[in-house]
């Protein structure tokens, strides 16, 4: 049985979601531009520049998949603390909710690696 895609998505920490959609369209944004000026030799300097953009891009949602991880592995170690022991069927369950977000922020980093190298294979090669 497998977890429904818009369930996956609604489940992750919303913050920490905003956060994807946001450095998600700066690298967007930074490849559509570098898509424009891509045929220019002379506009090289400009493609290095939209792929350190994208590189930022990629990199904070990297790092915010991890805080996202860590905040969430600390507030559920809290609550079972603080309940004294909890069911293992709930631990489970609460581990899985926990690594929605860093999992949906691993795909979005290679998303973004993958916008950094696209072009830059077709420039290699004119």
């Amino acid at each position: 049985m497998r977890m429904p895609f818009t369930e996956f998505i609604t489940n992750g920490d919303l913050k920490f979601i905003i956060a994807f959609i946001v450095f998600s369209a700066v690298a967007i944004y930074n490849f559509t531009k570098k898509i424009q000026v891509r045929n220019k030799t002379e506009n090289q300097s400009l493609i290095k520049y939209y792929n350190s953009k994208i590189n930022s891009a990629a990199f904070w949602i990297l790092i915010s998949s991890l805080l996202s991880l860590l905040l969430g592995l600390i507030h559920s170690f809290y609550f079972i603390g603080k309940a004294g022991g909890i069911a293992p069927n709930l631990i489970f369950q609460g581990v899985s909710y926990i690594l929605i977000t860093p999992v949906l922020g691993v795909c979005l980093f290679m998303i973004c690696k993958i916008f950094k190298g696209i072009m830059n294979l077709k420039i290699s090669k004119t």
